[in-house]
C-alpha cells in the first residue's frame, strides 16, 4: 500500500463544498500553499468519499472493494456511492476488482503490513477467514495483516478512526483511557504483539449520535495527511492543543495544522473520512 505520507494529491467528493463550504474553503488554501492539488470527484453520492475510493497499493494501481456496508442498508442505500465514480483518472492505470465488502475507512497500511477492524469477517459471511485473508494479501500486496477489535459501541467499526500509521513501525492510537479502558489495553496488547510501538493521541468522544450515527467529535487520529502536511480536526477542545503538540513531536518534518471541524465530525467522520489521498506519479516528457 502507498502510506499516506508518499501521497501528493487530494480528491473529495462534489457533495462536499456545499455541505461544509468552509472547511473546504479552508483545506483550499492550506494545500494550495503546500503546493497540493485538491480535485473534484464529480457524481458521488454522499461526502464519505474515503469509503467508496479504491485502495492505492503501488503507483498507478489500485484495489476495488465493494462498498455495501451494513449500516446504510434499509432505506439509506442512495447515499452508497459506486465505484463508477472514479473511472477515467489519469492516475489509475490499473485496478483490481474484489467482491470483499470493505469500506475504505477500514483498512489502513504501509508497504507490506495492512491493518482493518474484525468487522470484515461479519461483513462477508460467505467466505472462510483464510479466503479473506488470502485475498487481502493478494490485493493490498501485504504479507502482514493485522486484524483489531473494532470499538465495541461503534456502529461504523472503521480502523481509521482508531489507530493511523505515523510511519513503517510506529502507530498513533486513541487513548482509551477515559473512554473505555479494558478496551484500550486488549487494543493495544494486539498490537504491541505485532511489535508495533504505539503513541497515544487525546480521545474525547461525544457520546451523542446524530441520525443513528455516532459523532466522531474528540477524534484526532482521523486527520488528514498528505507527504509532509497534515491537517488535524480542532472541536474547540483543551485536547486540541494536545494533539497538534503531539504529532508535532512524532513527524518533525511535518507540517501541523488544525481545522476547526466539529460540524462534519457530528455528522460521524473527519479529515481522513472526507478526503481521498493518492499519490499521482509526474510525468516525464
Amino acid at each position: 500500500m502507498v502510506p499516506d505520507w508518499k501521497a501528493n494529491t487530494v480528491l473529495i467528493s462534489d457533495i462536499l463544498p456545499s455541505r461544509h463550504p468552509e472547511i473546504v474553503r479552508q483545506l483550499e488554501g492550506i494545500l494550495q500553499e503546500h503546493g497540493i492539488p485538491l480535485v473534484i470527484v464529480p457524481d458521488t453520492a454522499d461526502i464519505w468519499i474515503r469509503d467508496a475510493a479504491p485502495v492505492q497499493v503501488s503507483d498507478g494501481e489500485f484495489a476495488q472493494f465493494v462498498y455495501r456496508p451494513d449500516y446504510l442498508r434499509g432505506g439509506y442505500e442512495h447515499l452508497i456511492t459506486g465505484p463508477e465514480a472514479f473511472n477515467g483518472f489519469p492516475f489509475i492505470n490499473r485496478v483490481e476488482r474484489s467482491e470483499l465488502v470493505i469500506d475504505g475507512g477500514n483498512i489502513v497500511g504501509v508497504p507490506g503490513t495492512a491493518i482493518l477492524t474484525d468487522k470484515v469477517f461479519r461483513e462477508n459471511p460467505d467466505r472462510s477467514r483464510s479466503e479473506i485473508e488470502d485475498e487481502l494479501r493478494r490485493l493490498l500486496r501485504a504479507e502482514r495483516l493485522i486484524f483489531i477489535p473494532k470499538e465495541p459501541y461503534d456502529s461504523i467499526a472503521h480502523v481509521d478512526g482508531m489507530v493511523r500509521f505515523i510511519n513503517d513501525t510506529t502507530l498513533v492510537v486513541n487513548d482509551y483511557s477515559t473512554v473505555d479502558p479494558n478496551f484500550g489495553n486488549r487494543l493495544r496488547a494486539s498490537l504491541e504483539r505485532r511489535r508495533l510501538e504505539i503513541e497515544l493521541l487525546p480521545y474525547q468522544p461525544e457520546r451523542r449520535r446524530f441520525d443513528g450515527i455516532e459523532s466522531a467529535t474528540g477524534n484526532y487520529v482521523n486527520y488528514l495527511r498528505v507527504g509532509n502536511l497534515i491537517i488535524v480536526p480542532s472541536y474547540g477542545m483543551p485536547q486540541d492543543v494536545e494533539a497538534i503538540r503531539i504529532l508535532n513531536r512524532l513527524c518533525p518534518e511535518a507540517t501541523v495544522v488544525p481545522v476547526p471541524c466539529l460540524n462534519l465530525a457530528r455528522e460521524g467522520g473527519v479529515l481522513q473520512c472526507v478526503t481521498w489521498t493518492v499519490r499521482v506519479r509526474e510525468r516525464k516528457d
